[in-house]
């Protein structure tokens, strides 16, 4: 069973209901970034995952709301 933390979909919403689109792709990037730091690949993963989710509905925002 996937743990709801590790979801990059849930974790894409939360980002953008908290802050809005522009916010979650800083807070993405600020992700990545620390778990490079952290060498840690698996978080690495799922912040690259939520990058590109919130990537798509920045490029689709008809589909965001």
């Amino acid at each position: 069973m996937t743990n709801l933390k590790d979801d990059p979909s849930e974790i894409a919403e939360y980002l953008i209901q908290e802050g809005g689109i522009d916010s979650a792709v800083l807070a993405a990037r600020d992700g990545v970034m620390k778990a490079q730091q952290d060498d840690d690949n698996y978080a690495r993963s799922i912040w690259r995952e939520v990058k590109v989710i919130l990537r798509n509905k920045k490029a689709s925002p008809e589909e965001a709301a």
